[in-house]
């Protein structure tokens, strides 16, 4: 791009295809604490809510569990890589700012990274997309707790 400018850099990486951790699971953590019938889903999504904003999603990728799980891999997977190419195609039309050299600590929240990085209107943007992940799990989730929901109710 001119002025030397990149698209492909270590913020398009941190801040828009694994911030709120790996699989940008965000999306997965709200429906699990406001959405989710199975009583495992609900207490998890609480416990799991407050590391995800500080992009960890441990309690996610092994109590959900997402690791081993061919319905929730499916999302875990699409959504950073739908997330990395509609950032690319922002940055390329200049719907945001290309970045600066900026690094932002990776436990730095989203928005505020997003806003660190390439101010208001990347802060915006992230904030679409992880609006996005919400959407992109739904169907998978609601399956996965129509399972644990089953699984209650018959033990």
């Amino acid at each position: 791009m001119a002025n030397g400018g990149h698209i492909v850099t270590q913020q398009l990486l941190d801040q828009f295809m694994t911030v709120t951790g790996a699989g940008m699971t965000i999306g997965l953590v709200v429906f699990m604490t406001f959405f989710a019938k199975s009583r495992q889903w609900k207490d998890l999504g609480k416990l799991a809510i407050g590391p995800a904003l500080f992009n960890i999603n441990e309690p996610i990728l092994f109590a959900a569990p997402i690791v081993m799980n061919p319905i929730l891999a499916i999302p875990f997977f699409a959504t950073p890589l739908l997330s990395a190419i509609l950032t690319y195609f922002a940055l390329f039309f200049g719907l945001i700012p290309l970045f600066p050299a900026t690094i932002v600590p990776w436990t730095t929240p989203p928005i505020i990274s997003g806003f660190l990085i390439g101010g208001w209107r990347a802060a915006a943007w992230q904030l679409l997309m992880l609006v996005m992940t919400f959407f992109i799990y739904l169907p998978f989730a609601r399956k996965q707790d129509a399972l644990n929901v089953a699984m209650e109710t018959k033990g």
